[in-house]
């Protein structure tokens, strides 16, 4: 598979960087984060997990502009992947955009993803007794 390198002349210069989902273990809230394109090295995370923040199971929270270059968000929703709902949520120093989840391919890739952490998952001894 040709993956799409996103950000090229913007982020981990000039290579750009690749788009990596996954879930976040805590809630299974979909978790996206970029490696450089060159050398696989990580370059940032594009959502943040806020546990309180009202979220749907197709939307994400994504990092405030100190975390990411605010060129290279513009050049990831401009591939029409995300796109802003309007709202917002506090995130470390500044607020993150929320933002939906349009790609079937990345819908499909969080609800893999979704399944195999909760396969793995260990169970506690009171879950596993109820």
């Amino acid at each position: 598979m040709n993956e799409a390198i996103f950000g090229a002349g913007v982020a981990s210069y000039p290579a750009g960087v690749l788009l990596r989902t996954s879930v976040y273990s805590t809630n299974l809230r979909a978790a996206f984060s970029l490696v450089c394109a060159d050398d696989g090295m990580p370059y940032g995370a594009l959502s943040v997990n806020v546990p309180d923040a009202d979220l749907a199971e197709d939307e994400i929270l994504a990092s405030a502009d100190w975390n990411l270059p605010a060129e290279l968000k513009a050049a990831l929703l401009g591939t029409g992947k995300f796109v802003q709902t309007g709202r917002s949520n506090q995130v470390g120093l500044g607020r993150g955009e929320i933002w939906r989840i349009a790609d079937p391919e990345l819908l499909s890739q969080v609800a893999a993803a979704r399944v195999v952490t909760r396969r793995t998952r260990p169970v506690r001894r009171a879950e596993a007794l109820a």
